[in-house]
């Protein structure tokens, strides 16, 4: 039940993303093209991941499946702050913050509850917490050499705050 809710707000999520990308007027063919780069391999990466997410039955596999869809959009807000771009580091940071907040933390805590801290299954599941502390740490940094767009800011503020959770 909880791994259809998580995933349902995941897509939730994209469809709402994805509905809000383009601006209310005509795009050019060349706009257009460049959109559709700019967003190819995140969308390809979120839905990937978003059916490794649904299908499999392992709880730790779930784990690594949404950490790997927060290391995906991560992935792409750091090229936009390299890009200078800070309307959609703060868009792709929102989605960061939904992903992690509610879906990635509260599965790793109801995840340890179940899994022996003896087991195989157990180290797994904390390389997977360490992998998206350290994406969520890149993700901080690189979005912070826009510091001076205060909704970026803010914005680092919540990731950092996701981040001391992950620990």
């Amino acid at each position: 039940m909880r791994r259809s809710a998580t995933t349902t707000a995941i897509l939730l999520a994209l469809a709402a993303w994805a509905g809000a990308q383009g601006p209310r007027t005509a795009l050019s063919a060349a706009d257009r093209v460049q959109m559709h780069r700019a967003n190819i391999t995140l969308l390809t990466d979120l839905v990937n991941n978003g059916i490794a997410l649904g299908t499999t039955d392992n709880a730790v596999g779930r784990v690594e499946a949404c950490q790997a869809t927060a290391r995906a959009i991560g992935v792409a807000l750091c090229r936009a702050a390299e890009a200078d771009d800070g309307d959609r580091v703060i868009e792709l940071g929102n989605h960061l913050e939904l992903v992690v907040r509610d879906g990635l933390s509260p599965m790793l805590d109801e995840t340890k509850l179940h899994i022996s801290k003896e087991s195989p299954e157990y180290v797994r599941l904390k390389k997977a917490q360490e992998n998206a502390a350290a994406n969520l740490d890149e993700s901080i940094a690189t979005a912070g050499k826009l510091g001076g767009n205060a909704k970026v800011r803010s914005l680092t503020g919540k990731l950092g705050e996701l981040r001391e959770k992950l620990k």
